[in-house]
């Protein structure tokens, strides 16, 4: 579709669901216009999960997670059935409205959390943060306020559980991949409240249940703590631990081995205070300390070879305080700042024959890479964001926040304006306007390429609107449209070939963009009704383009997907038994086609030579896949017992995320067959868990 068209026809769509909005509701009486601005949502493209559920357009509740079908019982793999969240089968990483991950602020219990992902190797297989760990969880996709800085695309916060009442909570988890347990209780002299929760996986043993415990070895685990004391009637302190560490490894009888380790850490304390119905503050310190391990060393092809040492650590040291005050019933002003200290120390050495064919003769040339950067960074910031009901009807909500990181050497002024409409008791039109900025993390230097130099901060400009309806009958539709514009987009790696290479910097595939501008817009549709009976369900629609421009060609992104369309219900005829299914449809991927013929060598002798296509040039087949589950609660004399059976791919769809190629020679004739790269096939399994 032509760019100007495309967005003409998201523009006609809102403007005309707002027109439809204000023609048939009524005017909102004084009463419906009163709101507690403190907790009035202004931001479009936000979803939350409670332990309740809200009744919004957007809510899912804990139970709605724990029903719904999901593989490896993973939180971030839930999450991927919003709208505009893309993920494939084989990672827990998802996309925002086409930004990759790294784009998304994570932040659990007050601390950032960098990389959360188990088993790095394979893209982050799953997230290091225990789905049954979690009661409030809310993610922004776009236009979020000032509060949250140094990301481009979206904030995902989470909150853990607490104790209710003076009786100890524990529950236990056993699934086919992993075991896990947790509790939660008060202090014996009533002072405050404890959580913990501890988990193990072991998708070795289920690797080697299908046969494949030869080449692939991996386990991980991870434990959080935390403890709350009251010290004061509204004010808490409380202090947070969470580890998370991880092994693999990767066997090939045709490639090198990989031994690889992962270990994060992060301490930190938070003080949550009420001075008085109108001033709060919060306070955050946290020791971060990551390490990454990774050792390889073979021959590709039983010829080429390959050595690779790769050593990497960071430590960060932050302190944020967020102010709040409420002057009045129509001013609230929200404003803090953050200081930061980061150091990184690197240790990279790679070495490579690739094979290349130059006058007439085949040889392995060699290629090495020897890096030992150790940046540091100091990372200083302040926001500033007043919220402001103009009318009873009307809130605004400016916002004005600056960023300064010494390592890139970048200073960001970053402006943002959110707008609430309340058109009736039951209708909110929201708008977004906002430029974001993130510096180039000390942990990301593309060192494996040969680069350890920083990249100024990329810009992205968001322009979002969002139409909320809540009918009568408690169906919930949300009509949304968005546009990221982004300017100094990274340079960054792609594999045209081997997308999911566990050494994917040695291979020849590799090709460096490095975009002038980037854009991705889009149309989402949300329709959902739960807690109306026996059936819940949600259907969403996305209609989306993601570019990004390359020197004069303009190349689709990685996830651009142009429909999208997500449809889950689940039936529960009483209170013992939930059966679940979710059916997901998404157009093909984009991809870079591989071509294949035949150079005659110097010996007289024929080899087979790979040259690549248009760059994403190409189209994957659509995906789509069923998924289902069924769960049983069982009533005890101490606690309950509830067991479940999921079924992902329940029709055992083949979905492609690449294209293998076999090649051939016979009578001096080249022979090349494609064959779909496939991803996950039909996977059952089961699990069993003791709630107390």
């Amino acid at each position: 579709m032509n760019p100007s068209r495309y967005r003409w026809a998201v523009t006609s769509v809102l403007l005309t669901a707002s027109a439809l909005a204000l023609k048939a509701q009524r005017a909102p009486t004084k009463a419906e216009s009163t709101v507690q601005l403190e907790r009035f949502v202004v931001t479009p493209s936000h979803f939350d999960l409670t332990d309740a559920g809200a009744g919004s357009p957007s809510t899912l509740s804990q139970r709605d997670l724990e029903s719904l079908p999901q593989a490896g019982e993973d939180l971030f793999r839930s999450i991927a059935r919003l709208p505009g969240v893309t993920a494939d089968d084989f990672t827990a990483k998802f996309w925002v409205r086409g930004a990759p991950q790294r784009q998304l602020l994570v932040r659990l219990d007050g601390a950032d959390l960098l990389e959360p992902f188990h088993l790095k190797d394979v893209d982050g297989a799953l997230s290091i943060i225990d789905l049954h760990a979690i009661r409030q969880l809310d993610l922004m996709t776009g236009g979020f306020n000032a509060d949250y800085g140094n990301r481009a695309a979206g904030v995902l916060t989470m909150e853990t559980l607490n104790a209710n009442g003076q009786k100890l909570k524990a529950s236990l988890g056993l699934s086919l991949t992993s075991m896990r347990a947790g509790a939660a209780g008060t202090f014996p002299d009533g002072s405050g409240r404890w959580f913990g929760s501890v988990r193990r996986g072991y998708p070795d043993i289920a690797l080697r249940a299908q046969g494949r415990a030869d080449d692939i070895f991996p386990r991980y685990w991870d434990a959080y703590t935390k403890a709350e004391f009251d010290l004061a009637p509204g004010h808490t302190l409380s202090l947070h631990a969470l580890h998370s560490g991880d092994t693999l490894r990767v066997l090939d009888d045709n490639g090198p081995e990989l031994r690889s380790a992962y270990n994060s850490d992060y301490l930190w304390g938070r003080w949550r205070a009420q001075f008085d119905h109108n001033l709060s503050a919060e306070t955050v310190a946290t020791a971060s300390w990551l390490t990454w391990h990774r050792d390889g060393s073979g021959l590709y092809g039983n010829r080429y070879q390959i050595n690779l040492r790769d050593r990497r650590s960071l430590a960060t040291y932050d302190l944020r305080q967020d102010w709040s005050y409420g002057a009045s019933p129509t001013f609230y002003l929200r404003g803090g700042w953050e200081f930061a200290q980061s150091g990184a120390d690197y240790s990279y050495h790679l070495f490579r024959e690739d094979p290349v064919v130059s006058g007439g003769v085949l040889s392995g040339v060699p290629r090495t890479i020897t890096l030992a950067p150790s940046p540091r960074d100091t990372t200083t910031a302040l926001f500033l964001a007043p919220r402001l009901a103009v009318t009873p009807a009307l809130t605004l909500e400016p916002g004005l926040r600056f960023d300064r990181h010494t390592a890139s050497q970048d200073a960001d002024t970053s402006p943002r304006l959110n707008a609430a409409l309340t058109l009736s008791s039951r209708t909110t039109l929201r708008a977004a306007w906002g430029v974001y900025a993130q510096a180039q993390g000390l942990h990301e230097l593309p060192v494996q390429f040969g680069d350890s130099t920083f990249q100024r901060s990329e810009q992205a400009q968001h322009r979002v609107l969002s139409l909320d309806h809540r009918f009568a009958s408690g169906l919930n539709l949300r009509v949304e449209a968005y546009q990221r514009l982004t300017a100094h987009p990274r340079p960054h790696w792609l594999n045209r070939y081997d997308t999911y290479n566990v050494f994917a910097e040695a291979q020849t595939d590799r090709l460096l963009l490095a975009p002038s501008s980037a854009e991705a817009q889009g149309v989402e549709l949300l329709a959902q009704r739960r807690g109306q009976g026996k059936f819940d369900w949600t259907m969403s629609y996305a209609l989306s383009q993601a570019r990004e421009k390359v020197g004069l060609v303009t190349l689709p992104g990685l996830r651009d997907q142009r429909h999208a369309f997500y449809a889950d219900l689940t039936y529960s005829p009483n209170a013992k038994w939930r059966f679940s299914a979710a059916w997901q449809y998404h157009t093909g991927w984009p991809i870079t086609l591989v071509n294949y013929s035949l150079a005659t060598l110097s010996t007289g002798s024929r080899v087979t030579v790979r040259s690549f296509g248009a760059t994403l040039g190409a189209q994957l087949a659509a995906y789509h896949r069923l998924d289902l589950r069924a769960s049983r609660t069982i009533a005890l004399r101490h606690g309950e017992l509830k067991v479940f059976v999921d079924i992902f791919n329940a029709y055992d769809r083949s979905n492609a995320i690449a294209y293998d190629y076999d090649t051939s020679v016979s009578g001096g004739v080249l022979t090349v067959k494609r064959k779909p790269r496939e991803m996950l096939p039909l996977l059952p399994t089961a699990g069993v868990s003791w709630d107390l």
